[in-house]
């Protein structure tokens, strides 16, 4: 078993993509679903929490880091408080990493489904937020890939939904790079009063509305989806119950009696205590 200096300096080297996509052009990096050069570390010892299982699923704990192995116990999906022994290990290019089970010694999961638990009153006063939506705005409004990708979550990246029961593109920190020239287009879903599916680039589908919301007088409210949350059963999805979220809300105008509204849903994942971009979603309602 190898040891390791810092989770987070091991994940920046992973490469998690869910729905990833990949420039057309030949001169631009191809997304890579293969994990780099993986460097075993330690890590750190923390209090983490589940994301990414749907609601019902649980996530097994094996007496050793690989999926043959025993499984001595499980966690629900939405479990918080999750203690880390600081051991982690590659098996088959997938992290895991060692945690302390309840009813026995420790066992080890799949690291993808952490995340450092960030209880919601303290991410509600973290102040440190607003600058982090500052410079999104300031990357969105000026295309600057290198702010944008530094903004990313390096452990899972950024989760982008422009309808909230449409197409889920995942930008690792490496596309984030090439996010503002990649010419893929994407089906981002059906437009909800038409039918007709969304189709184009990053730049022509959601960068524009993200631009509009953004450069605009917007309204935040943590935790809160607001009236997002009119049009979908589930505005914030089950697997990030565990990760906290603002929503950016674009007000109205008075032509259209506010009703022309926008809105994204933002949410932050913390990397060694550093708030990063982990998921947006858009809600709109037009005239």
């Amino acid at each position: 078993m190898n040891k390791f200096p810092s989770l987070v300096v091991f994940l920046l080297t992973l490469i998690l993509i869910s729905c990833s996509p990949a420039p057309k052009e030949e001169s631009t990096p191809t997304p890579d679903i293969t994990p780099s050069t993986l460097t075993p570390t330690e890590v750190p010892f923390e209090s983490m929490a589940m994301i990414l299982l749907e609601e019902g699923e649980a996530l097994n704990i094996h007496l050793e880091p690989n999926e043959e192995s025993a499984i001595i116990e499980s966690l629900v999906a939405n479990a918080v408080q999750v203690l880390h022994t600081g051991e982690g290990e590659i098996n088959d290019e997938v992290l895991w990493a060692e945690i302390k089970a309840s009813t026995t010694g420790p066992g080890w999961v799949q690291a993808r489904y952490l995340t450092e638990y960030i209880p919601p009153q303290d991410f509600c006063l973290d102040t440190r937020i607003s600058f982090l939506l500052d410079d999104f705005k300031i990357a969105l409004e000026n295309e600057d890939s290198q702010l944008f990708a530094s903004l990313v979550s390096p452990t899972h990246g950024l989760d982008l939904r422009y309808y909230r029961y449409g197409t889920l593109a995942n930008y690792t920190s490496q596309e984030a790079t090439w996010a503002f020239k990649s010419e893929y287009a994407i089906n981002w879903g059906n437009e909800p009063g038409s039918g007709f599916a969304k189709v184009g680039t990053f730049n022509e589908i959601p960068l524009p509305i993200l631009k509009e919301v953004f450069s605009a007088n917007y309204e935040l409210y943590c935790n809160d989806a607001g009236i997002a949350a009119t049009f979908a059963l589930e505005p914030w999805p089950f697997e990030y119950k565990n990760i906290n979220f603002y929503q950016v809300f674009k007000p109205g105008t008075e032509q259209y009696g506010g009703i022309d509204w926008q809105s994204w849903l933002v949410g932050v994942e913390y990397i060694d205590a550093e708030p990063y971009l982990f998921a947006l979603i858009h809600f709109e309602w037009a005239p």
